[in-house]
């Protein structure tokens, strides 16, 4: 499951936010410009208060999951995350099959700020570790109101419950910090995403890049 088609430029490539989202997920029932507009709404800051995080639950096979927001410490695991999705995958998230992210790059991924946005990750514990099995970011706009979103769970992890309880996470997280509408933009082709983000209520509108890619929003 992947929302979110990176388009060039370093806001586009931090994951977890969209550009493109690309999803295999269960059907569930800009970065700041440089300066900062000080007229528009500013969202809050973002705190332990937004949401009741780390979330821990089981799946209906025994598997352990944590919700959480992203540490500068995960940097290795979310590249183990992107080079273990599958090419297709990579390619509705990144914009190409063959994306891999370097340390420097997935570095700034995890740094950032609760004023740009927010960064949660699904993870699971493993006889290594923990493992990246879902990601999910906002990236706050430069209207300071709305925000755009990604989301990616492993190939392995799709119906699972990990797309639901991240994009739950993220609406929450988004509406806690002041924002009122969030947005992604979806591949027409990626119609498992399209049938998930509706299960949410998000309105699907065309995109003025031509009839290949839509747009998912929502009213906070």
């Amino acid at each position: 499951m992947d929302i979110g088609m990176a388009r060039t430029g370093h806001a586009a490539r931090l994951p977890g936010r969209t550009d493109t989202v690309h999803h295999s997920l269960e059907s569930p029932a800009a970065a700041r410009s440089g300066m900062k507009d000080v007229s528009a709404p500013q969202p809050r800051r973002q705190g332990e208060e937004l949401m009741d995080l780390p979330e821990a639950w089981k799946t209906e096979d025994g598997s352990a999951l944590t919700l959480r927001r992203l540490e500068e410490s995960d940097a290795e695991k979310l590249i183990a995350f992107v080079r273990g999705l599958s090419v297709a995958a990579r390619y509705f998230r990144f914009g190409s099959g063959d994306y891999d992210p370097g340390l420097d790059e997935t570095l700034r991924y995890c740094r950032l700020h609760h004023d740009e946005g927010t960064h949660l990750v699904v993870l699971t514990p493993t006889a290594c570790g923990e493992q990246v099995v879902g990601s999910a970011r906002y990236v706050i706009q430069p209207d300071r109101t709305s925000c755009e979103f990604v989301i990616v769970v492993a190939d392995t992890w799709s119906h699972h419950g990990v797309g639901h309880r991240l994009i739950d996470a993220l609406l929450g997280c988004a509406k806690a910090q002041g924002l009122q509408k969030i947005h992604g933009r979806i591949l027409a082709s990626n119609r498992d995403m399209l049938q998930f983000v509706r299960g949410f209520g998000f309105a699907i509108s065309d995109s003025t890049e031509g009839d290949w890619m839509k747009i998912a929003s929502l009213d906070l």
